[in-house]
């Protein structure tokens, strides 16, 4: 199988979740301008204040994973990763 670079202007961040851990990753991705606010995106089910807080610095926020899906995008399950490692 053939391996493609991502496009840096079409690449994407999308956290499954919005927990501290996916905050403190966009936050620095956005502070460090390695993606603008816009390119990266999270789903929120039901917790007013987590979606408030990626909105606060521009993150795009949706109600659902489903909503989140789409190409050039690297996908980030953090709460995967983290039994993963147990």
């Amino acid at each position: 199988m053939e391996t493609l670079p991502i496009s840096a202007e079409s690449f994407k961040v999308r956290f499954i979740g919005a927990g501290k851990m996916a905050e403190s990753i966009a936050r620095g991705v956005v502070a460090s301008g390695m993606l603008p606010p816009n390119r990266n995106s999270t789903a929120v089910h039901s917790n007013l204040n987590r979606r408030q807080v990626f909105e606060f610095f521009g993150v795009n926020v949706f109600s659902s994973s489903e909503e989140i899906s789409g190409s050039s995008s690297l996908y980030l399950s953090l709460e995967l990763l983290k039994k993963a490692m147990l």
